[in-house]
């Protein structure tokens, strides 16, 4: 799986709002840069399931240099040379679950609803289709109508809840919708 990964380029597109737009594979180069990305969008507090992203550079340096060694995919967005998105693609590592990669992605708060996140998505599941992933999963909160239509649109399809599967350090709870897309 990881020569497709390999072989794998991508175009240059534009935004919604005609700005060049860059999708390309994450470097370990770019460990700083993604890690002030996801924290940025975890103090959101609305979004993952964690209020903050405070990985050690080389952790994340490491996590990328073995993405493609692994068979994952590690995707970033650039708009005029900052990293404004990501999408990830991680293979599960139990015997009878290697069919299955989970998917995490982001879209900091300017670059939403312009097509970033629409553009990673679907690079995203072309590879997985061309790599033989049978099977991409992914969790969103009930709360996060955008997001859940989004995935909707482009394809998955919701298999259950996990009810007050959320609960902040306020006390307050959210569900979590399970999705899936088989491409």
């Amino acid at each position: 799986m990881s020569e497709g990964v390999e072989r794998m380029s991508f175009d240059a597109t534009k935004t919604a709002n005609g700005r060049p737009l860059i999708l390309r594979r994450a470097e370990r180069e770019d460990a700083e840069a993604l890690i002030a990305a996801v924290d940025t969008v975890a103090r959101e507090r609305r979004y993952f399931l964690r209020s903050r992203f405070e990985q050690n550079v080389e952790v994340e340096r490491e996590f990328l240099d073995l993405a493609v060694q692994r068979g994952n995919l590690s995707l970033v967005a650039e708009v005029e040379g900052d990293l404004v998105g990501w999408l990830f693609l991680v293979r599960q590592q139990v015997e009878f679950r290697r069919h299955v990669f989970e998917m995490g992605m982001g879209v900091l708060e300017p670059y939403r609803g312009i097509g970033v996140g629409t553009s990673l998505l679907k690079v995203a599941l072309v590879w997985a289709a061309k790599a033989g992933v049978e099977r991409v999963e992914l969790d969103v909160r009930a709360s996060n109508q955008r997001a859940h239509a989004f995935y909707r649109d482009l394809g998955f399809v919701e298999e259950g809840k996990r009810v007050r599967g959320v609960k902040d350090d306020c006390g307050e709870y959210d569900d979590l919708i399970l999705m899936a897309y088989f491409p």
